[in-house]
């Protein structure tokens, strides 16, 4: 789940999964906090890749009472329009062993990151929907519970045409009685950052799936400069904005369990046990970063510097706690096989308890920011406003500033902040920007919008 194809077909990298709500998934919404948990909260689902299926399945079996359900990566929408299978998919024993573990079966389908076939299919009405009666079909004819729709690097102008799809293949899968899961892009905002996140409309998808998989990670990836894969406040931005569009509970937080080794830009996926062996043979040193919550080492071999960001228990676990912040449904991970194997020491202590007593969701929103003022500069506009309070118990976590161009919108978020106030800069002179702000707290409630307030950069 990337950017980058190869990286999967290499065994190596990337994360996210979902289900449905209610007694379909299984025990996993809250509870009073009168009452306490008896077994363990199945808030987990992770994908099982075809090329590494053995390990994985191992993985899964040492835990199998942590999950709700799980995805095996084994489905590819090829690029002459047919439903197409990977080496290894429909494996018996990969079947009877989920199924026997009472996980809902939701496998993958992926479209190889090309975004041609999957707009050509989206352009005609008929085509369309025979890729929907196709998916029905698959589910239906191999007692799926559900298909994991995983549709990467879309044009952005496909859009519209992606939601009507999504929308008509929930509805065939739903009047079987199946689930539909989808994978989507990380953003902090509508407009997200490239064609891939600008394709999937969160509150259209969220509206129609069962899960929604938001994949936070690739923060740094395979052909960017060495760096955090995904820093905890960046993680906490895209949960945010995920809660403000699509039910908390329907959302799934997608979190790495892998690595990259750089040199230069270029770097390499690796699964923690690769990471580890290298770590080891240069006797390189782990350096936690506590702000981006990553471990990271650096050795040198054959005349290059190498730097490698990975997941470990440590950075699993601090992602643990933005599920929990946000009340979102579950942690998704990409991928099982030859990750630490004591994250899931760390999953269990936060979710495996057998007598903590389950908290009460906060779902009160905080109060809306007051007394927002505009203040113009140099090719800059600083907004302020006074500090909101939260009634719900979870803590103000902070504000998200917004903007437009005209009264109406449309608009984009421009800053996240703990503060009172942001300064925009970089802005053009003699133009007049319009301005908001919401408050936005630890479980990922949203305020309403505050008073809108304009000003002219000079």
């Amino acid at each position: 789940m990337s950017r980058t194809h190869s990286l999967r077909l290499r065994a190596l990298v990337l994360a996210c999964v979902v289900t449905v709500t209610g007694t379909l998934l299984g025990a996993i919404a809250p509870v009073s906090s009168a009452s306490e948990t008896t077994t363990p909260l199945k808030k987990v689902t992770a994908w099982i890749p075809y090329w590494d299926q053995a390990r994985a399945m191992r993985s899964f079996t040492a835990n199998a009472d942590l999950y709700s359900a799980a995805s095996p990566f084994w489905y590819l929408f090829s690029s002459t329009g047919t439903v197409a299978s990977y080496g290894g998919a429909e494996d018996a024993t990969v079947l009877s062993t989920l199924r026997g573990a009472g996980v809902k079966v939701v496998p993958t389908i992926t479209n190889d990151f090309d975004p041609v076939r999957v707009s050509t299919m989206l352009a005609s009405d008929s085509a369309r929907a025979a890729h929907v009666q196709a998916l029905v079909a698959l589910v239906k004819d191999n007692g799926y519970d559900g298909i994991d729709v995983d549709y990467e690097s879309l044009a952005a102008s496909d859009k519209d045409r992606l939601s009507v799809f999504l929308s008509r293949l929930s509805s065939a899968l739903h009047a079987d009685g199946k689930l539909m899961t989808v994978a989507v892009h990380p953003k902090t905002s509508d407009a997200g950052t490239w064609n891939g996140p600008q394709a999937q409309d969160y509150a259209a998808i969220g509206a129609v799936a069962d899960r929604v998989r938001v994949m936070a990670y690739d923060y740094s990836w395979s052909t960017s400069p060495a760096g955090p894969i995904a820093p905890l406040s960046w993680v906490k931005d895209v949960a945010a904005y995920s809660v403000s569009r699509i039910p908390a509970s329907k959302v799934e937080l997608g979190m790495n369990l892998y690595g990259y080794d750089w040199v230069g830009s270029r770097g390499e996926g690796v699964t923690f046990a690769t990471a580890m062996s290298r770590q080891q043979a240069a006797g390189a040193t782990r350096v936690w970063n506590s702000t981006t919550a990553e471990p990271s080492f650096s050795y040198v071999t054959s005349g290059s510097t190498h730097t490698v960001h990975y997941a470990d228990a440590e950075s699993v676990a601090a992602r643990l706690t933005v599920v929990d912040a946000y009340g979102l449904a579950g942690a998704a991970f990409w991928r099982l096989g030859g990750e630490d194997p004591a994250l899931w020491e760390a999953v269990r202590t936060r979710w495996g308890s057998t007598s903590s007593p389950a908290p009460v969701a906060d779902t009160t929103a905080p109060s809306v920011p007051t007394a927002v003022t505009a203040t113009a500069g140099k090719r800059l506009i600083k907004v302020a406003w006074v500090a909101s309070t939260d009634a719900g118990g979870s803590g103000l976590s902070g504000y998200r500033l917004l903007r437009a161009t005209s009264a109406a919108g449309p608009w984009s978020t421009v800053a996240s902040t703990a503060g009172t106030s942001v300064t925009d800069t970089g802005l053009v002179r003699g133009r007049t920007y319009w301005y908001l702000v919401h408050s936005v707290d630890a479980a990922g409630n949203l305020s309403p919008a505050s008073t809108v307030v304009s000003a002219t950069a000079w």
